[in-house]
C-alpha cells in the first residue's frame, strides 16, 4: 500500500529553450542558469532528443525557424508531450503565429522580443508550479483508485464469508 503520493522533484524547473540562432540560446543560458535546469536547441530534432531522455518541464521556442514555425514545433510536442507546458516566443507580431500557438500549441504563454527576463523567469515559474500540481493530482488519481480497488477487494472477501 502507498504511504505517500509522490516523489519529490528537483525543485528547479527544468527548461528547454528551442532558437536557431546561437547567441540567443547563450544569451538565455546566462540569463536562467541560476534559476532552472537550462537545456538548449538549435533544432526540434535537438530539443525532441532532450524531450525523450530528460524530464523537461518548459519549452520556450522561438516562432521563426528554418524549415518550421515553433507553434507547429510546440503543437508536436503538446501531442507528444502533453504535460510539458509550452511558450513561445517572437520578435514579430504575427496575428496567425498567435492563433495557432493557443489553439494548435496550447501555449500557456506567448512571449514578445526582446523578453524581460524578470517578466519571463515569473512566467516559467508559474507554468512549473502548474505542472507540479496536475502531476499531484494524477499521483492523487492514482492512489485514491489503488485504495478503492482493495476496500473493494475487502467488502468481497467480508460478504463471501
Amino acid at each position: 500500500m502507498h504511504t505517500m503520493l509522490s516523489a519529490p522533484r528537483n525543485l528547479l524547473p527544468c527548461v528547454l529553450f528551442v532558437d536557431d540562432e546561437p547567441t540567443n540560446r547563450m544569451t538565455f543560458r546566462a540569463a536562467f542558469r541560476r534559476q532552472f535546469r537550462v537545456l538548449l536547441a538549435g533544432t526540434p530534432e535537438e530539443a525532441f532528443d532532450h524531450l525523450n531522455s530528460s524530464e523537461v518541464d518548459v519549452v520556450i521556442s522561438d516562432q521563426r525557424m528554418p524549415g518550421t514555425v515553433g507553434s507547429e514545433f510546440l503543437a508536436q510536442v503538446r501531442q507528444r508531450f502533453p504535460k510539458v507546458r509550452r511558450m513561445l516566443v517572437t520578435a514579430y507580431s504575427d496575428l496567425q503565429a498567435l492563433v495557432d500557438a493557443v489553439n494548435r500549441a496550447g501555449v500557456s504563454q506567448y512571449i514578445q522580443k526582446p523578453w524581460d527576463a524578470g517578466q519571463l523567469a515569473e512566467a516559467v515559474r508559474q507554468a512549473h508550479q502548474d505542472r507540479v500540481r496536475e502531476v499531484e493530482q494524477d499521483a492523487q488519481v492514482t492512489y485514491l483508485a489503488e485504495l478503492n480497488q482493495q476496500l473493494e477487494f475487502a467488502l468481497r472477501q467480508r460478504l463471501l464469508s
